[in-house]
């Protein structure tokens, strides 16, 4: 590894040519879409006087055409990145109680019930994640699923700087594959589940669990003391707790069968949820405003990955039923009639738990808008279309976020897993008009794919759109 003594004089390090300034390091990644080293002339023009860069010949040609300017060769930019801004940015990670949740569906629910625990006890927390970065009542943005690792360096570093004693962050498998949290001293690892999404970037489901698993395995390595939180009614959280625990990691398991922590007697309602967490012989009653079975196993995650830190159990329990659900994660509005939900569930497995969860509350029909996003998996589109038909009494398909593809084909891909006539209305806002207009009393309206987002994706343009203001206008709420 290259000697970091020289980032003494470093005034700022970013992989954005934009937004070099004057005495900065500019690290070169070829990405996905853009390869950073064409960009490498310009950060200079603009005052870089440090490039890191993963192509031989083109050090070579700067060193030539720039002698006043250091440049360091690696092979792998986003590693090299990631090590750079930690250093940088000086170890804030080891001042902080780091816990990281991954998975494909309830990151962002399990992630937020920890920081609403941490803060029912009295621990100062920030929130890393798809909704926003927060500590306590400072926003630092809206969010995405898991930074940069030189933006991830720089939040923790402000967020110690302002008294945080531990931070919860959301981790993608992007964010794994793609080194952001490399280096990261994490306290603890929550697996929620595996099923079918990203395909269009790991390819594999095996590639896609390898992703996964690599998290675990850092988490470990990196501190040995870290726990591990793994749902092993999923197939795959299973395997990964089987060679964890092999390895004599520590690792705990949650779920209904054979775990730790052991959910019995599931009692959903439209107030809320209870149901047993059985630990180690003893059988305890846990409330929650939250609904739905995949919540129950949201909120045992969140009790079990504390309690596995220390926190008294009977305390967590007791402020379960203090916990607030989350904006657009079964998002419930009444209207006198009916009740209508807006979730974010943009998967088949995500859709189908919803459509479970609320098939069991006592209802009349049960309606369902959606759609699936533009430029990413196609092959989940058709399994979303099956899992709508098979619960749903009436299937609405319109549009999601379709960026550069076609409404009407993404639609069209939908209709592939389905074997009825569905109703079909392109513009999403007449679409929820038309399940408002549908509904009678004692059903129930699912607006589902979007959540959280208050825009709509429609080719290059970013356009304001909030799911639930749209159910609230056409119910006049």
């Amino acid at each position: 590894m290259m000697d970091l003594s020289f980032l003494k004089d470093v005034k700022g390090i970013t992989n954005n040519s934009k937004e070099v300034k004057e005495g900065y390091l500019f690290i070169a990644i070829k990405g996905t879409s853009v390869d950073g080293h064409l960009f490498i002339d310009e950060a200079i023009k603009k005052g870089a006087k440090y490039i890191v860069l993963e192509d031989k010949e083109k050090k070579k040609e700067i060193e030539k055409k720039y002698p006043y300017v250091k440049t360091f060769f690696t092979n792998n930019a986003r590693k090299t990145q990631a090590i750079i801004s930690k250093e940088f940015f000086k170890h804030p990670d080891e001042s902080l109680k780091i816990i990281g949740i991954t998975g494909t569906n309830g990151k962002t629910t399990t992630s937020n019930l920890i920081y609403q625990y941490l803060g029912l006890l009295n621990k100062k927390a920030g929130i890393i994640g798809t909704i926003e970065y927060r500590f306590e009542d400072k926003v630092f943005s809206s969010g995405r699923t898991t930074p940069g690792s030189i933006e991830w360096f720089s939040l923790l570093k402000k967020m110690k700087d302002l008294g945080a004693e531990y931070v919860v962050s959301e981790v993608s498998s992007h964010a794994v594959d793609q080194y952001r949290v490399y280096g990261t001293n994490f306290s603890a690892g929550v697996f929620t589940n595996l099923t079918q999404d990203h395909l269009d970037y790991h390819k594999t489901m095996e590639n896609y669990f390898l992703a996964k698993k690599r998290f675990f395995d850092y988490l470990s390595e990196r501190n040995p003391d870290a726990v591990s939180v793994i749902n092993t009614d999923n197939k795959y959280g299973k395997r990964i707790f089987i060679e964890l625990k092999k390895e004599g990691k520590n690792v705990f398991s949650y779920g209904k069968k054979y775990a730790d922590y052991t959910i019995e007697n599931i009692d959903i309602s439209i107030k809320g949820t209870e149901f047993n967490l059985l630990f180690q012989g003893e059988r305890y009653l846990v409330r929650t405003k939250l609904i739905g079975e995949f919540n129950v196993y949201n909120l045992t995650a969140a009790i079990a990955t504390l309690h596995s830190l220390g926190f008294p159990l009977k305390e967590l329990l007791e402020k379960s039923s203090n916990l607030e659900p989350i904006k657009g994660r079964f998002e419930t509005v009444y209207s006198g009639d009916f009740l209508a939900v807006n979730d974010y569930a943009h998967t088949p497995d995500a859709l189908e738990n919803i459509l479970k969860s609320l098939k069991r509350i006592k209802h009349n029909r049960l309606i369902v808008v959606f759609g699936a996003g533009g430029d990413r998996d196609r092959s989940k589109r058709p399994l979303m279309g099956k899992v709508a038909e098979r619960y749903a009494d009436i299937v609405i398909l319109t549009s999601d976020n379709p960026r550069t593809e076609d409404p009407a084909q993404i639609i069209e891909d939908i209709k592939k897993g389905m074997e009825k006539s569905p109703v079909v209305i392109e513009d999403r806002e007449e679409a929820i008009k038309k399940a408002v207009e549908l509904a009678e009393k004692g059903d129930i309206v699912l607006v589902a794919g979007k959540g959280h987002e208050t825009y709509q994706i429609v080719g290059d343009k970013v356009l304001p759109f909030d799911d639930t203001k749209i159910i609230k206008k056409y119910l006049q709420i």
